[in-house]
């Protein structure tokens, strides 16, 4: 579905003032939305309802997964790029067999790595913005520049395929 041309540049904008560990958080709060619908849909019976969000959580899981660095030999990326990949692999048989321990199964993990990344990185990186940018932390949406910049173990920027996500 195409959206209005003011609508599109709203988006936009929002996500351009987003750091990247808040892309991050809200990628984990939307496939956790989508997941729920999915859910739903299963138990309507509803197979386009379905289909559309099973088909964005997958896209949500792949962003994330595709964002990971991988060029470090940090474990934990290892772990969690495995993680992912389970999920992407077990996913498209909820389309097969409807199963919705597979979306609950999914739904834990992603709610367990959204409370691991709020509670480490998101804490961490507004004392370090706050440090580092003392007049902005007023002024969230003033942040661009400095987001541009930022890379961490999600190395890639995924502002430019946010939309397909938008919850």
């Amino acid at each position: 579905m195409r959206q209005p041309a003011g609508m599109q540049k709203y988006m936009n904008n929002h996500y351009d003032g987003m750091t990247p560990e808040q892309l991050i958080l809200m990628l984990y709060k939307g496939a956790l939305q989508r997941l729920q619908l999915v859910k739903q849909a299963i138990e309507e019976k509803n197979i386009q309802k379905r289909g559309e969000n099973l088909s964005k959580v997958i896209a949500i899981i792949s962003e994330l997964n595709s964002s990971l660095n991988t060029d470090g030999k940090d474990d934990s990326i290892k772990f969690l790029g495995g993680l992912y990949m389970a999920m992407l692999v077990e996913l498209p048989k909820v389309s097969i067999n409807n199963d919705i321990e597979t979306i609950e199964r999914t739904a834990r993990y992603i709610e367990k790595l959204k409370e691991i990344w709020e509670t480490s990185v998101m804490s961490k990186a507004s004392v370090n913005a706050a440090a580092k940018y003392p007049s902005q932390a007023a002024y969230p949406r003033q942040q661009k520049a400095a987001s541009k910049s930022f890379t961490n173990n999600y190395g890639n920027q995924t502002q430019a395929r946010l939309n397909a996500f938008a919850v």
